[in-house]
């Protein structure tokens, strides 16, 4: 039997993967082989911005295309393919309401190829956050930002706020805003109808390939659309119980090397 699919596209945290945020390198090496052996494109879809993803498939990249930003950034072969920013003004009358809503909190604000955090936020977070960014620096005062794209905001906040924060703003701004809860305490914030989903159809598209074509895997509230853009779904056992409800199956948690048992059964069965 062929493979279903002629493309795989995976989110990261939660479900790439393990809660240390590694993966296996040799199996992972192994599994690329065989896909690339049978024509299949390899798609790393995240939250992640492109500097991050650099690092976390440092001996891989050229054989992948990337779905970064939520979408806001796709990356076929290293190359820039698509990208969708934020308009400057937009993402500085955000961060005042944001913050003037819940009180000072954690920025990131994601340019190409660099992330910004506010120096009042304390070092050690600032460190923690840093990790997801892959390069950072800091700024004073976010007027101060350097005159490039801003394809993405994430907010340290409960991510239970993110439809709120998404209102809160329409409501007020001509230009209109998608946010997610990419985690627990994260909120991405894109521009509006950005989002996995959007970005894989784009990206496909170039490739002449559908959501037909496509076994997609996630955990979090920014993987829905992904989900239901794919024919064959896959929701980590890990995952929030809203993400389940938008997937066709249910893959072993992250923490059990899920994504690699269920591809490595693809390919087993079709042996």
């Amino acid at each position: 039997m062929t493979l279903p699919f002629k493309a795989v596209a995976v989110d990261m945290d939660g479900t790439f993967l393990d809660d240390r945020k590694q993966y296996n390198h040799e199996q992972f090496d192994q599994i690329l082989t065989e896909f690339e052996k049978r024509g299949i494109h390899f798609i790393v879809a995240s939250g992640r911005p492109y500097a991050r993803l650099q690092q976390d498939f440092s001996k891989f990249t050229e054989q992948m295309d990337f779905v970064t930003l939520n979408g806001s950034r796709l990356i076929i072969k290293g190359k820039q393919a698509a990208g969708y920013p934020l308009a400057r003004q937009d993402v500085l009358d955000l961060i005042q309401e944001v913050e003037g809503k819940f009180g000072k909190r954690a920025i990131m604000v994601f340019e190409k190829d660099i992330a910004y955090l506010h120096s009042a936020v304390p070092k050690t977070e600032r460190d923690f956050l840093a990790y997801f960014a892959g390069k950072s620096d800091i700024v004073d005062n976010w007027h101060d930002l350097p005159n490039e794209d801003i394809f993405q905001i994430t907010v340290d906040l409960d991510s239970s706020h993110y439809t709120e924060i998404e209102q809160m703003f329409n409501l007020k701004h001509q230009n209109q805003i998608s946010a997610f809860a990419s985690a627990n305490t994260a909120i991405d914030i894109n521009v509006q109808g950005i989002n996995k989903g959007a970005g894989l159809k784009r990206l496909l598209a170039k490739m002449n390939m559908t959501g037909n074509d496509l076994i997609a895997f996630g955990d979090g509230g920014n993987d829905i659309d992904m989900l239901d853009f794919a024919k064959y779904s896959y929701a980590m056992a890990n995952g929030m119980s809203k993400v389940k409800e938008h997937a066709k199956f249910i893959a072993p948690a992250n923490t059990e090397n899920g994504v690699f048992k269920v591809l490595e059964k693809y390919l087993a069965d079709e042996d």
